[in-house]
């Protein structure tokens, strides 16, 4: 009898033991599980974007390397989106441009679901009338989250001080603007062939920049008009779109005084032929002041 009973107690202890020891390691399973699915989630939706979003927005997020049907590189028309502007801080620099006072990520799933018909950006929701579930959104909002993970937040940006007039500038080489203009920076996916009337998607065509004192600000030159409209888009919006009024803000990225050169500047103002020494002394505040 007694042996049952010490049998029974070291049976007893050992359980106990044993679930004691299952239940210190389930926090950290269950972390793993986690984990492990919230990476399933962002490979699905890395998946999805490939096949969806990519020709628009780029085949790394930035909106620099965007292909056709065909295969062909071609302008991305989408915005970048693995960048500082969106991704950075639990509120990001884009939130507060948009006005939106949710979540980072409900700012990011909300844009996809409704699309920005203003800007070319189709709706994906279906809720709203795309092809995605809500769960797939969220798995493309996931993966576009992700992307933060390869952006240094942390160290402040230089933020260069462009020439207040456009004739500052250097002397514009066009051919060279041709490749920044269709390729390099997009501008062909929105504003169209300059030589080819009517081939706008989104903004105002390119090939009339010249031709626009009833809708241009009074007393700016082509060239006045087209430098401040890259450097800040929103500083004039332009009445007229091809899908209707223009949007405001405007779907124009406001980060071209990041990412071009003086010279790129000057290369696209050749290509579409904008004269820049014909200035009427407009002057262009960038960084602009806060």
């Amino acid at each position: 009898m007694q042996v049952k009973l010490v049998i029974t107690t070291l049976a007893f202890m050992l359980t106990m033991i044993i679930f004691g020891y299952a239940a210190l390691r389930e926090p950290a399973r269950m972390e793993t599980f986690a984990n492990a699915f919230e990476a399933r989630k962002i490979e699905f939706g890395g998946d999805i974007y490939h096949n969806n979003c990519e020709s628009c927005h780029g085949v790394n997020g930035k909106a620099e390397e965007c292909y056709d049907a065909e295969g062909e590189l071609a302008a991305c028309a989408g915005r970048s989106l693995a960048n500082r502007e969106l991704l950075c801080g639990d509120r990001s620099a884009r939130m507060d441009a948009m006005g939106w006072a949710g979540t980072k990520e409900g700012f990011i799933a909300g844009t996809i679901h409704v699309g920005r018909a203003a800007q070319g950006m189709p709706t994906w929701g279906v809720d709203f009338g795309g092809p995605l579930e809500s769960y797939q959104v969220d798995y493309v909002t996931q993966y576009v989250l992700n992307f933060e993970g390869d952006l240094d937040c942390s160290t402040p940006v230089e933020i260069p001080e462009w020439p207040e007039n456009v004739a500052e500038l250097p002397e514009g080489d066009a051919a060279a603007g041709a490749e920044k203009y269709e390729i390099t920076y997009g501008c062909s996916a929105c504003h169209g062939d300059p030589l080819v009337e009517g081939s706008n998607a989104v903004g105002p065509w390119a090939g009339n920049f010249g031709d626009l004192d009833e809708v241009r600000v009074a007393g700016y030159t082509a060239a006045d008009y087209a430098y401040e409209s890259i450097l800040l888009p929103n500083a004039y919006i332009s009445p007229e779109c091809p899908t209707g009024p223009c949007a405001s803000p405007s779907g124009m990225p406001d980060n071209f005084g990041l990412r071009m050169t003086f010279q790129d500047m000057a290369d696209v103002m050749a290509y579409l032929e904008l004269d820049a020494s014909a200035t009427n002394g407009v002057e262009v505040v960038y960084p602009p002041e806060n």
